[in-house]
């Protein structure tokens, strides 16, 4: 249980270990993060400077100009190398929850044990880094000068030759080397998102003594769905990504925000939705749980009441007690409380603070390019419209 990680493991992490690039503590994970912008980045502006592609003011859309390439290698590769120190150590505070809390018996550690080395060794395996790595990499040898909304327009990635045009040096770089990196980090953080849903479905698989009256209103399992919220960090880093390649549809192709109204949107409910979704893996067991708690807590509430109202509705009590200082009633009003609790018990963890959670940093990379795309008038409009 100390040991668990969804970071420290795996191929791509044994590579950075024997690069030396894999320290756990922060320093270390803001140099690799420095490391792989200094990779991404700077030799695109070298090589873009080399060939007259930085600055160039007959092409459309020069280096230090492309929104989506600095947004792209100057926020979130860095924000998805860094967030492994937000993540990871929340996940395995997590996991040591479960067993610090009571949540797994002592009898049922042995499977949660078992569970974990299950995650561990997926974690390990060769396959999804070699399925990653290919994801990463074979767009870019197939087509290395692919760029989302990008076609037809002069720029940085190319340049004219005798035969037309081909790739600019920084254009290989782009393709090659600085595209599939940020790739493999993306697609790494959405692996290990899946890794974190695979471990929570099997431990609800074990007997866990979750119970219908806890004051989280979660059955006590209300600490993953605030862990679960700093997954935002990566639909960040995604969403900016998305909207900077939108910023370069808008500046150089003529797109406005009205036209790309759907693709913004359906990439804001997209990335929540994949952060959001191993907390529905929960909502079967807390829904057994509730299930159970409100058979159970009836049952027990039928016989008080009834033992209730015989001893000072009926009067059937052959010693009556002073009615005053009496503990009965208020054990009479605890047992409401405690089955009102129960019938508010969430059995979906996607409450309103999980969705602003993730959705704020999802949404917060778009509402730049909106405000800037829009006209003034238009914006006064629409906040008059809202305050009015």
């Amino acid at each position: 249980m100390d040991r668990f990680s969804l970071v420290k493991g795996g191929p791509i992490y044994r590579f950075q270990q024997a690069i030396g690039m894999a320290l756990p503590d922060r320093h270390g994970v803001v140099k690799r993060a420095l490391l792989t912008t200094l990779v991404t980045w700077f030799p695109l502006l070298l090589l873009s400077l080399i060939q007259n592609r930085a600055l160039n003011a007959d092409i459309k859309i020069p280096f230090l100009f492309d929104f989506a390439a600095a947004i792209r290698f100057l926020i979130a590769v860095p924000l998805l190398v860094v967030a492994e120190v937000i993540i990871d150590p929340r996940l395995s505070h997590c996991v040591k929850h479960f067993v610090k809390s009571g949540l797994v018996a002592p009898d049922d550690i042995p499977a949660f044990e078992a569970m974990i080395a299950r995650t561990h060794h997926l974690r390990d395996s060769f396959l999804p880094s070699l399925l990653i790595l290919i994801a990463a990499f074979a767009p870019a040898i197939w087509h290395p000068d692919t760029e989302l909304l990008k076609s037809g327009i002069s720029n940085w990635h190319t340049v004219a030759t005798p035969r037309g045009e081909s790739l600019s040096l920084a254009g290989w770089w782009f393709g090659l080397i600085s595209l599939p990196l940020y790739r493999i980090l993306l697609f790494r953080w959405i692996w290990m998102t899946s890794l974190w849903a695979y471990f929570l479905r099997g431990v609800m698989r074990i007997r866990l003594n979750c119970i219908g009256t806890h004051p989280d209103t979660c059955g006590g399992l209300g600490f993953l769905a605030d862990a679960q919220i700093f997954f935002g960090f990566i639909g960040f880093a995604a969403s900016a990504v998305v909207a900077g390649a939108f910023g370069n549809a808008i500046a150089y192709q003529g797109e406005t925000v009205s036209s790309l109204a759907y693709l913004i949107a359906a990439a804001c409910v997209l990335a929540i939705v994949v952060f959001a979704g191993p907390l529905l893996i929960l909502t079967p067991k807390l829904t057994r749980v509730k299930r159970a708690s409100l058979l159970q807590y009836a049952t027990l509430g039928t016989a008080y009441v009834a033992d209730f109202d015989a001893k000072w509705i009926q009067g059937n009590s052959a010693e009556r007690e002073p009615l005053l200082g009496t503990a009965d009633i208020q054990s009479l009003a605890d047992l409401s409380n405690s089955f009102s609790v129960i019938r508010e018990m969430k059995v979906v963890l996607i409450d309103r603070k999980v969705l602003f959670g993730l959705a704020i940093p999802v949404i917060l990379p778009m509402i730049p390019l909106i405000i800037i795309a829009t006209p003034a008038d238009q914006l006064v409009q629409a906040v008059l419209k809202i305050l009015v």
